[in-house]
């Protein structure tokens, strides 16, 4: 999320607890006696309306405060714990990708898992290949590649076949070995 996001956020946020409090105090102050409740019951439900859209917009305001990103991935070393970026992976990733006979672009998304990490691999492709192939020596590759580098647990990597590279120029740079 940006600054401009992040601020925008906050600025409605509080833009829209002053309008739940407003609603609560203007459904409290209709309440003049208790014939009125029965007459206008909608002071109840924009009491209840209220309390909700304030509780809501409590949780916005405070939204990037309880959720703590981990962009690392920690192992235990011997002397310590040892630290290896999301970024360190990611790069490892591509590079093992970017050999696979066939593959233009390539570009990896890595997030943890229960037991390790999982990799999104997204993939623009040569024209005229076998992709569920080509998508599979992907996986086994780069699975294989980031475990024995890192250590770390390669729980999924899923392949995404964007599209097809359609430039020839770039098509005779793809399958250099």
């Amino acid at each position: 999320m940006s600054y401009l996001d992040r601020i925008l956020l906050v600025l409605f946020t509080i833009i829209s607890l002053a309008g739940a409090v407003g609603l609560f105090l203007l459904s409290v102050m209709g309440f003049g006696n208790l014939t009125q409740i029965t007459q206008y019951p909608w002071y109840i439900y924009a009491i209840v309306v209220s309390i909700v859209w304030f509780i809501l917009g409590l949780r916005f305001l405070f939204y990037r405060i309880s959720s703590h990103d981990v962009d690392f991935v920690v192992l235990p070393g011997e002397f310590g714990n040892i630290r290896i970026s999301f970024e360190t992976i990611r790069q490892l990733s591509n590079r093992t990708g970017k050999s696979v006979k066939g593959v233009q672009e390539f570009d990896t998304r890595v997030r943890n898992g229960q037991q390790g990490i999982w990799l999104a691999i997204r993939v623009r492709v040569l024209p005229d290949l076998d992709l569920n192939a080509m998508s599979r020596e992907i996986q086994s590759a780069v699975k294989e590649y980031v475990e024995n580098t890192t250590g770390v647990t390669v729980e999924r990597v899923t392949v995404h076949v964007a599209e097809l590279a359609s430039s020839a120029a770039k098509v005779s740079k793809a399958w250099v070995d």
